[in-house]
């Protein structure tokens, strides 16, 4: 810490007054180079000018910062001059600045000008914290817990011994924290070493944190939610969303009508290609059955890709028997009849001609055939 102004008035000899210093940094650590500023001035009323010849930092009878041959500061000049050292212990330091000069009639100018710098000891102290982490990254900060700058500073992630990224900061000053983004898609259910290096006054410092990376995501899943049936006679379409219920995207959705000895693909939809839903979104569907006899369910085969992998699952949707009703789904999501908000734009009403085991969709109006080989 600086004490400044002792004492309450400018020290002057003649013409020559040093009108105040300032400390940089404030509360410098030992071994840390501070510089004491001393800002020189000529009275407005001087007879002439001063040729400053030296100005030096002294800690009792030794000089620690000088500078030489200034030049001459005229009436109603003023300069700065910037005078750096070291400390090598901690505590207060009483020092002076002392001006010598001499006026252009011959006369010799001293002035000194008290300064008192308070140094504390070094203190290198930084950590490593994970403050956030979703399904594919992790945020790691680095935070300055001590007195010293950090500069020159890296964040790398290990697992088991083989470093596998690496981040870069800008310099932290004490008591600020930086973070950085680590992709993690790859690192699920592994332990992580984060390393943090960086240099004070050129010397290099390391510190760790070992996290284990768990895997939030929940896999797509899609189920039938919102279902409505309208019957009529002879047949019954079934419209609703076909909702994820997982964390990851689903793709290539495809729903169909399965047929059974009272149930049979219907016109002008028995099948419905949805395409992809993303994580917790949903899309519309459409789908028209024929009947014969009395059933009181229609098998809705549904197949998606996720994570690379083709599902496929049977949901029985109940059949209103009085004609036309609302039959929400149990389990799942439900939401307002309309396009779903993560899907694809209606979907596609498929019909299902099969020749030689592939199940063929023509799309009216365009040039794009979908073909789907049952295994």
């Amino acid at each position: 810490m600086l004490v400044a102004g002792l004492p309450a008035v400018s020290a002057q000899s003649g013409q020559i007054v040093v009108n105040s210093t300032t400390v940089e940094p404030s509360e410098p650590y030992v071994g840390e180079s501070v510089t004491v500023r001393a800002t020189v001035s000529n009275f407005e009323s001087s007879s002439g000018g001063v040729d400053l010849k030296e100005i030096t930092l002294r800690s009792g009878g030794s000089i620690v910062a000088e500078a030489n041959n200034l030049g001459t500061l005229g009436p109603g000049g003023s300069v700065d001059v910037p005078l750096s050292t070291t400390f090598t212990s901690a505590g207060e330091k009483r020092l002076r600045v002392h001006v010598s000069g001499r006026h252009e009639n011959g006369n010799v100018i001293n002035v000194e000008y008290p300064v008192i710098v308070t140094v504390e000891e070094r203190d290198v102290r930084a950590g490593l914290s994970v403050t956030e982490q979703t399904n594919d990254t992790v945020d790691v900060e680095l935070t300055n817990y001590g007195n010293t700058n950090l500069s020159n500073v890296e964040i790398t992630a290990s697992v088991n011994d083989s470093q596998v990224a690496q981040r870069y900061t800008a310099n932290l000053g004490p008591d600020t924290n930086r973070s950085v983004v680590f992709d993690t898609a790859d690192m699920s259910d592994q332990v992580v070493l984060f390393t943090a290096t960086y240099t004070v006054d050129g010397e290099t410092y390391t510190t760790s944190l070992s996290k284990e990376i768990d895997d939030e995501s929940v896999p797509g899943e899609i189920r039938l939610t919102s279902i409505e049936t309208t019957r009529t006679t002879g047949s019954v379409t079934i419209q609703g969303d076909a909702a994820n219920i997982g964390n990851t995207d689903a793709s290539s959705v495809l729903l169909t009508v399965k047929e059974t000895e009272n149930v049979s693909h219907g016109s002008p939809s028995g099948g419905y290609f949805v395409g992809r839903v993303e994580g917790s979104e949903f899309a519309t569907f459409d789908l028209t059955a024929q009947l014969s006899g009395e059933p009181t369910t229609v098998p809705i085969e549904v197949s998606y890709i996720v994570d690379g992998d083709r599902v496929t699952t049977t949901q029985e949707v109940p059949i209103d028997s009085s004609g036309t009703g609302v039959t929400p789904a149990a389990g799942g999501p439900q939401s307002n009849r309309g396009q779903g908000s993560g899907g694809s734009s209606g979907g596609l009403p498929l019909s299902l001609p099969v020749i030689g085991g592939v199940l063929v969709v023509v799309v009216l109006g365009g040039v794009g055939i979908y073909r789907w080989r049952q295994h």
